[in-house]
């Protein structure tokens, strides 16, 4: 499933150590674009650990999966999940089609 998002902001990169393993994650501050470039929903997306660090504020084509999020007070929820993003130019809504020749 695709959409179109735009990253406001990263929020700071968190990291730790449980039962002996590292783990890092980074939320980003979104918002969820309608197809005109309208503001449809806006909240916080977690970052897959392939983009912490090569990702940036801007608009993108984010493509998501649906999981079983087991993590999480033992439940089974199932949750949209970030799994990539394609950067798409800012000025992406505010392309005009050339209007038709007179006389066509």
């Amino acid at each position: 499933m695709q959409t179109i998002i735009q990253i406001l902001k990263l929020n700071e990169l968190r990291s730790g150590n449980k039962d002996g393993r590292d783990w890092k994650m980074q939320d980003a501050e979104c918002i969820l674009l309608n197809d005109d470039g309208s503001v449809g929903e806006v909240g916080v997306c977690s970052l897959p650990k392939d983009l912490i660090g090569n990702v940036s504020a801007g608009h993108y084509t984010a493509t998501f999966t649906l999981r079983a999020n087991k993590g999480r007070e033992g439940g089974r929820r199932i949750e949209a999940q970030l799994v990539g993003l394609t950067a798409i130019p800012p000025d992406y809504f505010k392309r005009t089609v050339a209007p038709a020749p007179k006389g066509a």
